[in-house]
């Protein structure tokens, strides 16, 4: 697997373009990366393509606008590199199965996560649940602890650095982990087995906290194939870093 940070400028009349359509962001990552666009974002599709999977996530901030793209193979960054990056810039790209080898149980780390916090509603017999995106701060939240343990990690009280594990919701001021920022993009795709377009909307919501490691094969398993719907879309990559102490 490869880490690629790519600086972008939102200035840029393409870069806007990218920015503003998931989808079309997708497929010029998809080029980069030499994988076909299959156009369909289901957890089915996903699980018996793990793969081949690409994630990636855009981070906005007062340091500037940086594009992340996880792959199997490193990537030919050229078309983003000459249409979006910042003046005079290159992609980096980095092995990361070094990074992964050297995590272990018990660890703690910082971790950023921009993902699609959704659940699945029945519609009655015989038809196919619909989802829907979880829309207040404390469901977010409630959303991620409710799925940390099985993904290998738990999320760390921040006064006393202990372990919380399962913590209900409404529950939540000593977890260490926020909802940073939310967006909520809406565009069109079209329909993979039929004519026409659908409308879609997202609601990305990235955190940031502090984990500790409970499985380490399992974690390494969501750090390289992202966590909930919407990984075709900038929603899924976890990324870790040292805990910055006081």
């Amino acid at each position: 697997m490869f880490l690629t940070k790519i600086e972008l400028d939102p200035h840029r009349r393409q870069t806007r373009k990218y920015l503003g359509s998931p989808q079309v962001m997708h497929a010029v990552i998809m080029k980069a990366t030499s994988i076909e666009v299959i156009g369909d974002d289901t957890e089915e599709f996903h699980h018996n393509h793990d793969s081949e999977r690409v994630l990636w996530r855009v981070d906005g901030g007062a340091f500037g606008t940086t594009l992340y793209i996880l792959s199997p193979r490193k990537p030919d960054a050229t078309q983003l590199e000459e249409e979006a990056a910042v003046a005079g810039t290159k992609a980096r790209t980095l092995d990361y199965q070094p990074f992964l080898n050297r995590l272990a149980d018990e660890q703690i780390w910082a971790f950023r996560l921009t993902a699609n916090p959704a659940y699945s509603a029945s519609m009655g017999p015989g038809a196919r649940g619909k989802r829907f995106g979880h829309v207040t701060a404390e469901q977010q939240i409630g959303w991620l602890l409710s799925r940390s343990t099985k993904n290998g990690f738990t999320i760390i009280d921040q006064d006393e650095g202990k372990r919380k594990l399962n913590s209900p919701i409404g529950k939540l001021e000593t977890v260490s982990v926020l909802v940073a920022r939310r967006e909520r993009p809406v565009f069109s795709r079209n329909r993979p087995d039929q004519p026409g377009r659908d409308r879609v909307t997202i609601n990305r919501t990235v955190y940031e906290g502090i984990l500790q490691i409970t499985n380490t094969q399992t974690l390494r398993h969501i750090l390289t194939n992202g966590i909930g719907p919407s990984k075709a879309y900038g929603c899924g990559l976890m990324t870790l870093a040292r805990e910055r102490r006081a």
